[in-house]
């Protein structure tokens, strides 16, 4: 069910929803699933397009925001997960789930629940891996 075309990009609702509009913005021409790889130009271009669909989505759905995922793990083709926040009263509305959860490794999907307080050695750890690696 297409709601959005150009000449880059196709967006469809997601057969697979887990909110009512959530949509899918699909590269035509096949590149790579992961978007950090992409060069400036295109990942601008990606947004760009993404964020047209999201207009849509909350002129559409009468919506104020529109959350933006890209994960590219479950297909081998660039895509980007927009699900609109049904219920929030504003664009600024702060909303925290109670649920805590923390992963030792890729679960499959991601998530943005908040883990555990991180204890500041192991904070201090990471941060020193980090720049040693990319020294």
């Amino acid at each position: 069910f297409k709601i959005y075309e150009d000449k880059k990009y196709i967006a469809i609702l997601d057969a697979f929803p887990n909110i009512e509009g959530q949509a899918l913005v699909i590269t035509k021409r096949h590149m790579n699933s992961y978007a950090i790889d992409l060069s400036s130009r295109e990942l601008c271009s990606l947004m760009t397009a993404t964020r047209k669909v999201a207009k849509i989505l909350e002129k559409g759905l009468k919506v104020k925001r529109v959350h933006i995922v890209i994960e590219g793990t479950a297909i081998n083709h660039l895509h980007v997960k927009l699900y609109p926040a049904i219920g929030m009263k504003n664009k600024n509305e702060q909303h925290i789930a109670n649920e805590i959860i923390y992963f030792d490794k890729y679960e499959g999907y991601v998530t943005t629940l908040l883990g555990p307080k991180a204890d500041e050695k192991d904070l201090k750890d990471t941060q020193d891996k980090i720049f040693s690696a990319n020294k």
